[in-house]
């Protein structure tokens, strides 16, 4: 039954690098060419200017987790590194670190085209991204699961492992986006961007009910209720090689570049200027949705069965081919920045997150003690605990460089080197041509 639960791990982690968070911290920097993702109605800089990025314009990595990597990864008694499911860590002391709930949300943004113009009342922006959107939630008892059925099998192991409504959702796409804002009052900023979305992958799991293991006569079996639809040519999955068991899906492999879902989306924003040094930002970033085609979709459902092979245990029921719709992962912000009178160099704000998962609170301090650099310092509370960031801001005629992170949860490490943080690790880096 070692395969059965190999596949269930393939299953799972499908196309799990993920829409990304921007980042947030750079919403506090003073000279940000990219100042608009975080709302296209950001207010405008004094200088006219016109920018350009190709391959490295802004890549921004995140990972939203209450589950270390050190819950995961544990260091042997000889030196090596393994992980968590392997024979030589003991089922109790791997289980002693996962909690009863654990969710995930790896997200990455890569920006591969960006041109953009701005002047002392309007902005013009256009860019190329490939992005996602990905959530995981799994319960304890699915790492139990996996834990004893990889090691030999539950054929020689006593108990049950069981649990129910967990959830894996996985939104891969890239994105037009042509974005324009203005100056309508002396107080006031309204923007938008329009995106055209192209599905290159989607995966969706809901196992609404599982139990697992040990049946009379050192029998395997189990009880599954799941729906599963996946659709994505890049990677050769289609009807034809999955064979209506998601067993196959070890099997999937690069088959070539492939659309297979179209969507649209939009950010809306606008900034209010009530008194001079005070900006009031509102803004609604990714709101729309994907409909994805060319699907795999089907069920596996049977209750009280002895199951032989992985293949049979992955059995797909025939379902409907159906076009499904998701929204992916929009955020709302509320924002006010301050810039001091004693010294213009100097400005304070916060900025609050809503998504479907995630909300935060962050404030954040600014000091440009120079037009060339800025440095940007910030502090937040969300779903994972208390984070600090940090970003840099480089600025000189023709090139903008910069450098930062939402939090440094990764750089705390337990005593065998490996981070230990619960919460977000977000790490961004962009290079932009700016003349």
């Amino acid at each position: 039954m070692k395969k059965l639960f190999t596949a269930a791990v393939l299953l799972t982690g499908f196309m799990a690098v993920s829409a990304a968070q921007e980042f947030k911290t750079s919403f506090f920097l003073d000279n940000h060419v990219y100042s608009y993702r975080i709302n296209p109605a950001a207010p405008f800089e004094n200088d006219s200017f016109s920018f350009f990025a190709v391959g490295v314009g802004n890549t921004s990595f995140s990972m939203p987790s209450n589950l270390p990597l050190s819950s995961l990864i544990f260091k042997t008694p000889e030196g090596k590194y393994t992980w968590g499911f392997g024979e030589s860590i003991p089922a109790d002391k791997f289980l002693s670190g996962i909690t009863m709930d654990n969710y995930m949300q790896p997200e990455l943004s890569v920006n591969l085209i960006t041109f953009g113009h701005q002047e002392e009342d309007r902005r013009f922006t256009a860019e190329l991204n490939v992005r996602t959107n990905t959530y995981f939630y799994a319960p304890k008892d699915f790492f139990g699961a996996m834990k004893i059925g990889l090691n030999d099998g539950l054929k020689t192991k006593t108990g049950r492992y069981s649990f129910e409504n967990m959830h894996f959702e996985s939104n891969n796409y890239a994105e037009v986006a042509v974005g324009y804002s203005r100056r309508l009052e002396d107080n006031l900023i309204l923007g938008g961007t329009a995106k055209v979305l192209l599905g290159l992958g989607g995966a969706f799991l809901d196992i609404h009910n599982l139990e697992l293991g040990e049946y009379p006569g050192d029998d395997f079996g189990g009880t599954v209720n799941a729906d599963a639809y996946i659709s994505c040519k890049t990677m050769g999955v289609n009807p034809a090689l999955v064979k209506n068991s998601l067993y196959y899906l070890q099997d999937a492999g690069y088959s070539g570049f492939g659309i297979c879902g179209l969507g649209l989306g939009v950010d809306l924003g606008a900034t209010w200027t009530p008194l001079e040094g005070l900006d009031v930002g509102f803004s609604v970033v990714d709101l729309g949705f994907l409909t994805w085609f060319d699907s795999v979709h089907g069920t596996i459902d049977y209750k009280d069965r002895v199951i032989d092979d992985a293949e049979e245990g992955l059995q797909l029921e025939s379902v409907e081919n159906v076009i499904k719709t998701k929204l992916i992962n929009f955020n709302i912000h509320v924002s006010a920045k301050y810039r001091m009178p004693f010294y213009e160099g100097l400005t304070a704000g916060v900025l609050t997150t809503f998504q479907r998962h995630f909300t935060e609170a962050r404030v954040g301090l600014d000091v440009t003690p120079l037009r060339a650099i800025s440095l940007a310092a910030s502090a937040a509370f969300n779903n994972y605990g208390f984070d600090f960031g940090a970003a840099l801001n480089f600025r000189f005629p023709g090139v903008n460089l910069f450098l930062g992170a939402d939090s440094f949860a990764a750089f705390k490490m337990n005593e065998y080197h490996i981070p230990s943080s619960k919460g977000i690790t977000n790490i961004t880096a962009g290079l932009a041509i700016a003349f």
